[in-house]
């Protein structure tokens, strides 16, 4: 009968003394060099540097090639202590190219076989990634799910950044399989979700950074030096910021749904609201200056990964469990909160406006629950008019003529339970207080 592989014991000879390791040992490595990945020159007429590049992207090719083809033993025991693998593991996915930025002109169109190169590299990368996160690869090759849980953990196979730049790189086109990759080092690994609790925390702590960089103790900087170079590079850093963490956590989201929840209670879609409306200040400045018209499809597709990422937590988190009536009252007082800084922070709502509609999620937790009173909806929606009208998109400012009037105006006049006078003095009062009945009203 098979033995799991984290059970697998030998002995080993130092001298007169014999020692029983394990067979997962940092002795059972052979010491092979893996190089680490560059990016692409940005010089690409640099014939030199292209060739040292074309060849260092063979020998990664080749190093993954001959690690894919080690038994499972061997496998794991190059890549729990091999230090050079993680060196090279670490280096590609934090260089190699995103899905996001295919914006940005294709530079392999003109070197021959390169992309093609690339490609492979991507290929190999994700084989290898597939049976790191496998705990069975047959009935012969296998750990206990326990102590394949400790392996990945104690050695640092994988970890909270790693995994997001794995869903960052594979997730648009190995969505099915990653899905159960990342599941699986989730569920045989319960420390992993501590560890992504820990990393939005510090996430949070660098936003927070960034933000202060555009204020001042009294409130926000007045950007009046936004043509110098060193303003205008502070901007197009947190542009690039801001798309690679929303599109990486919408990468991640897509896979491990499960995560959604976890961001949710730390208030992360509270913290990505104050982050944009920064930069949509910062970039309504840039824009006066005419120093950022190169950036727009960027800013575009920045806009779209972040208020997608807003939506998604705000409807798998509070919309579908109002639906659901689970934990009603805590769901509303959240989405309460929500909604007050929504209408506070004009700039994001207006962004927000151009992709979904509030006033229809309002009108749904309305409907829904019956906890907002007419006075916090028509305060709500007036919030959103006003948004729009200062900050909307042209195609935004068009729902305009489609936002309903307040419920609070529609349910007054409809109030059947409020008796209506016949003296008309006041009637004349009721026309102006139309939720009083009479009986409240004295008329000298």
């Amino acid at each position: 009968m098979a033995v799991p592989l984290d059970q697998q014991y030998k002995i080993e000879k130092k001298g007169i003394i014999e020692e029983r390791i394990s067979v997962l040992h940092l002795s059972g490595i052979d010491q092979h060099y893996f190089v680490t990945y560059i990016p692409l020159p940005t010089n690409i007429e640099d014939d030199g540097a292209i060739e040292q590049w074309i060849e260092r992207m063979t020998f990664i090719c080749d190093d993954l090639t001959w690690l894919l083809q080690q038994n499972h033993t061997k496998f794991w025991c190059e890549v729990a202590f091999n230090r050079d693998f993680h060196s090279m593991l670490d280096s590609y996915l934090r260089y190699a190219p995103r899905p996001q930025r295919t914006i940005s002109i294709n530079n392999y169109s003109s070197i021959l076989n390169n992309k093609e190169l690339e490609e492979n590299i991507s290929r190999l990368m994700f084989m290898c990634i597939l049976r790191l996160s496998t705990h069975k690869e047959s009935s012969e090759n296998f750990f206990t799910p326990e102590g394949f849980g400790h392996v990945i953990y104690d050695n640092y196979i994988f970890d909270i950044p790693r995994l997001f730049d794995i869903c960052s790189l594979y997730a648009i086109h190995n969505k099915v399989l990653l899905s159960k990759m990342i599941g699986n080092i989730f569920k045989q690994q319960q420390a992993y979700s501590k560890d992504l609790k820990d990393a939005i925390k510090s996430i949070k702590d660098v936003i927070a950074k960034r933000i202060r960089t555009f204020h001042t103790q009294s409130g926000p900087k007045k950007l009046n030096t936004t043509t110098e170079t060193s303003s205008m590079g502070e901007i197009i850093d947190l542009l690039y910021y801001i798309l690679d963490l929303s599109c990486t956590i919408n990468r991640f989201f897509s896979v491990y749904p499960q995560g959604r929840i976890i961001f949710f209670h730390e208030d992360f879609h509270l913290t990505l609201i104050q982050l944009f409306e920064t930069f949509l200040r910062v970039y309504e400045r840039a824009q006066q200056f005419n120093e950022i018209s190169d950036y727009i499809e960027i800013f575009e597709e920045t806009k779209y990964e972040t208020i997608t990422l807003f939506n998604d937590l705000l409807a798998s988190c509070c919309i579908d469990s109002l639906l659901n009536n689970d934990n009603k009252s805590e769901n509303v007082e959240s989405i309460i909160n929500i909604f007050s800084l929504l209408i506070t922070e004009k700039r994001f709502l207006a962004a927000y406006e151009d992709y979904f509609n509030l006033c229809e999620i309002i009108d749904l937790v309305h409907q829904t629950t019956g906890l907002l009173d007419d006075q916090q909806i028509e305060f709500y929606t007036d919030g959103v008019k006003q948004a729009i009208e200062v900050y909307g998109t042209p195609s935004c400012k068009r729902k305009l003529t489609s936002v309903k009037t307040s419920p609070s105006e529609g349910s007054a006049s409809a109030n059947t339970s409020v008796k209506q006078s016949t003296n008309t003095n006041v009637q004349m009062i009721q026309d102006l207080f139309p939720h009083l009945d009479e009986k409240y009203i004295q008329v000298s």
